[in-house]
């Protein structure tokens, strides 16, 4: 190779180089997540409960089972929290991922997951309508089904899981009101669980 080419070759090689460096600087290099400046947090806003036991929670406009309390207790919650605010338990099952415990003369019954030991569902049923109040004491009283529409709403979903229950369910709202009639008594549970959306 000339001196003459080889000098040609050399200057490309450096404008090349060159051309692909400033390139790189008009395109900043991907960063990841972890580099990138973090916008701060917002303040976790607090959610407001209403208790079942202080509060007539069907006069509540959009009550849902995720601002619904009972004694305090409300899903999410972990089990040392129940046993605080409920007391020692009367009764406890173990069900294949629950447990379900019975509190207030087997009024209210509290289902914790075995695996996240958290409340998943709350029953509040006849024996504790006593404490409820408002329309929700006569609700568990007597199941009146036209006071069950105009606490929660006019279309629950209606099912008979057996011929001697009756579930109407709102699952976007998480509530569920479970009829269950035997020989010569009947039972009215509010059941809450997690909303559907």
């Amino acid at each position: 190779m000339r001196p003459g080419a080889l000098y040609r070759f050399a200057i490309l090689f450096v404008f090349a180089i060159c051309v692909n460096c400033s390139e790189a600087l008009k395109t900043p290099a991907p960063t990841s997540q972890s580099d990138a400046p973090k916008a701060p947090e917002a303040p976790a806003a607090s959610a407001t409960f209403y208790d079942l036991s202080k509060e007539d929670i069907t006069k509540i406009a959009g009550i849902t089972s995720r601002n619904i309390s009972v004694e305090g207790v409300k899903l999410g919650d972990r089990t040392r929290d129940v046993d605080k605010l409920l007391g020692k338990p009367e009764k406890t099952e173990v069900l294949q991922r629950h447990y379900r415990t019975a509190y207030r003369n087997h009024g209210v019954y509290v289902e914790i997951e075995k695996n996240t030991g958290k409340v998943t569902s709350l029953y509040v049923n006849t024996n504790y309508y006593k404490q409820a109040k408002g329309a929700l004491s006569d609700l568990l009283a007597h199941g009146k089904l036209d006071l069950l529409k105009q606490s929660f709403g006019e279309n629950p979903v209606e099912t008979k899981p057996d011929r001697t229950t009756t579930l109407w369910s709102y699952p976007e709202k998480g509530i569920q009101f479970v009829h269950i009639k035997q020989e010569e008594t009947a039972s009215f549970t509010l059941k809450l669980v997690q909303p559907q959306s």
